[in-house]
């Protein structure tokens, strides 16, 4: 997990503000932005935040154990780099110029089917993530390439419309119903991907906004009611509810 108390480096750090803009403005620095000389590990081998994270000898930034890099491409700044879909992560990415980058904690991140990866909106595990954004390079006339100036920032997964953590939000009734039947929810978005534990007897489906339940075998357990676990992805983010069935 990435903490919420920033360690300063031993090199000079600046603490920003957060800056407002109007929709035709490039996008402020988020709240706790902070401006940090990222030196190789031939000059210092400066870590990015409380992360494993540093600049290597190839000019590429490097998580040697903890965390999953995500090289986002060009941006207009830290408050640019607006986190998504996560795909594509990779233990070390190369260290280019007003390019926007996500690092996440291996250990907290999930992979979704769609090759997503996403964090868990539980608060009790407090996971967050790094933004961080290269202003410029740090170059010296006779040592070359020494680094990077980078901005980061510490930020939680998005709750968008997830419902919470451990929750039992959904309730799928097949008393009147058949084996094959459908059963359809209706979500607040289209937004979202869905991966069911189902123990191959109950299926789910996305189509559009809604979710798409089909009973294919009577469960040989319970008594009435049976509940399913349910993870649900909107961007980076994601929730484990619990489905409930009445048979």
């Amino acid at each position: 997990m990435l903490r919420q108390t920033i360690r300063w480096a031993a090199v000079a750090a600046l603490l920003f503000g957060a800056v407002s803009c109007s929709k035709d403005e490039t996008p402020g620095d988020p709240e706790g932005t902070v401006l940090l000389n990222m030196y190789n590990e031939q000059n210092g081998k400066t870590l990015l935040s409380d992360s494993d994270i540093y600049i290597n000898d190839a000019g590429n930034f490097i998580s040697p154990a903890s965390c999953q890099l995500f090289m986002l491409g060009e941006r207009s700044g830290l408050g640019g780099v607006r986190v998504t879909d996560l795909k594509n992560p990779a233990p070390e990415a190369a260290v280019m110029k007003k390019y926007g980058y996500v690092a996440v904690r291996g250990a907290a991140a999930y992979m979704f089917p769609s090759q997503c990866v996403a964090l868990p909106v539980d608060p009790e595990r407090g996971v967050n993530y790094l933004k961080f954004y290269v202003v410029d390079r740090i170059t010296d006339p006779e040592r070359g390439d020494l680094g990077a100036v980078v901005k980061f920032a510490i930020e939680a997964p998005r709750g968008y419309w997830l419902p919470e953590w451990g929750s039992t939000p959904y309730e799928i009734d097949y008393s009147s119903k058949a084996l094959g039947d459908e059963v359809a929810l209706t979500l607040p978005g289209d937004n979202f991907e869905a991966e069911l534990y189902g123990n191959r007897e109950l299926s789910c489906e996305k189509r559009g906004r809604k979710l798409v339940f089909v009973l294919h075998d009577w469960p040989s357990y319970g008594d009435g009611s049976v509940s399913y676990t349910l993870r649900l992805r909107v961007g980076e983010s994601f929730t484990e509810v619990n489905v409930l069935l009445r048979y």
